[in-house]
């Protein structure tokens, strides 16, 4: 796949992180098992890219969730770019891989400015615990991204940010999901 942004971020919180608090949120009335995507630690208004040829299902808001999303289908299932500052396309639209789609933000449920990415693969099943989402990493190009300090140096992965240094990396709280009932999630 393209990487869904210009440049290269850090990730702010992985896939199937911070379960216990994601549990409390569900897709068809099934909790998550943990965070059902990958957010890049991307400030406003960084391009974002569709990953791949396809058509714009959904360019929408979810108060207190995903906030400003784009949801594109694609030929092997769908991606979603959620808490975006600004739709670049519209419902309907054709996309090629690489177009601009939007503007990364902080919108919705969100700690901070990021990218919250995953993927759908067909076949997928909502109630699986992850909404049919699947982890995007191994389909992204790894020059995309720099993995989190916390991942390569796991020592200080649960530091107080107060102690850390003003240049340290600062681990993104999860974000909620919002009280859209869970067959309206996208």
């Amino acid at each position: 796949l393209h990487p869904p942004f210009d440049g290269v971020y850090t990730i702010g919180q992985l896939w199937g992180e911070n379960s216990a608090f994601y549990a409390r949120y569900s897709y068809d009335g099934v909790p998550l098992l943990g965070h059902n995507g990958v957010d890049f630690s991307t400030p406003v208004g960084v391009a974002l890219r569709a990953v791949d040829d396809g058509v714009v299902l959904r360019a929408d808001f979810e108060a207190g969730g995903f906030g400003n999303f784009v949801l594109l289908g694609h030929s092997w299932g769908e991606s979603i770019y959620a808490h975006l500052s600004a739709f670049e396309v519209s419902v309907g639209q054709t996309v090629t891989r690489g177009q601009l789609i939007g503007r990364s933000g902080n919108t919705g449920a969100s700690t901070g400015p990021h990218l919250h990415f995953a993927i759908r693969i067909h076949p997928y099943t909502r109630g699986d615990g992850w909404g049919g989402f699947s982890d995007p990493l191994p389909y992204l190009p790894p020059t995309a991204y720099r993995l989190p300090p916390y991942i390569l140096d796991p020592s200080p992965a649960f530091a107080m940010a107060s102690a850390a240094p003003e240049d340290a990396f600062v681990r993104l709280a999860p974000s909620g999901m919002g009280a859209a009932p869970s067959h309206e999630r996208p």
